[in-house]
């Protein structure tokens, strides 16, 4: 009977290949392109998630280094690569909180709740992706943590210098925690294989595949990479949210 149960409770918080398949499905790349003199541009790339056929959910320090919509690009999936060209995008809105910076000012990002907690951006695209499923987000953040099951990112494959970097990844995220105490409310997690540079703004999904959370920060890199992650919650019916959506429209 023991057995049994152990084998029920595994069972319970293991990945759901369908809510997998279905994060994978709504899952893009965010690059920002920032020229930086003599013809060069500097190229950040990050994870983000469509929430409905021309809007994407991203973390907010994905956009930091653009100064206008003309600087970012998305690309979608086709498989597991990212496929051209890129999905021009007309507007962003970053939470009305986001600190632009944050993660270059000192202190460890498990102090910096406040700032993980805004650490969130919406783009809209210049047309929908076409043939898209976008992904739901939840309306109870807290149940969809309990039930957390998939996560995607964009980042490179490991720390070595050698590791492949655009290709869609999958985790299993497990050990999920909410911060206490009276500051903002974030979340910590743990994944199973390493989380790189180019995950932020991955989403997390729970079973039903309803989205509650975004990669905002690698706990403890080494290498760029890690097995710790910080969590932005998204709460669709927050006013944080809400002025971020309305300001696409």
């Amino acid at each position: 009977m023991r057995a049994l149960a152990l084998a029920a409770a595994l069972a319970l918080f293991a990945s759901d290949p369908l809510a997998a398949a279905g994060l994978e499905a709504a899952t893009v790349a965010v690059q920002t392109v920032t020229p930086v003199g003599d013809g060069r541009a500097r190229i950040s790339d990050c994870a983000g998630v469509l929430i409905e056929p021309d809007v994407v959910l991203t973390a907010g320090h994905c956009l930091d280094a653009a100064s206008g919509p003309a600087q970012v690009a998305v690309f979608a999936y086709d498989g597991r690569r990212a496929v051209p060209p890129h999905l021009p995008v007309l507007r962003f809105a970053r939470h009305p909180g986001h600190v632009i910076g944050w993660r270059e000012r000192p202190g460890e990002p498990e102090t910096r709740q406040r700032e993980i907690a805004a650490d969130l951006a919406l783009l809209k695209l210049a047309r929908p992706v076409a043939g898209a499923t976008p992904a739901s987000l939840s309306g109870n953040v807290e149940a969809a943590a309990a039930a957390t099951s998939a996560m995607t990112g964009v980042g490179r494959s490991g720390p070595d210098a050698g590791a492949r970097s655009g290709a869609l990844k999958s985790f299993r995220p497990s050990a999920v925690r909410f911060s206490t105490g009276s500051g903002a409310r974030v979340a910590f997690a743990s994944v199973d294989r390493p989380a790189c540079g180019g995950d932020s703004g991955g989403a997390v999904a729970a079973r039903d595949g309803a989205v509650w959370g975004v990669v905002s920060a690698i706990l403890r890199p080494r290498g760029g990479c890690g097995g710790r992650i910080a969590i932005a919650p998204v709460d669709p019916a927050s006013d944080g949210f809400r002025r971020m959506r309305r300001a696409l429209d």
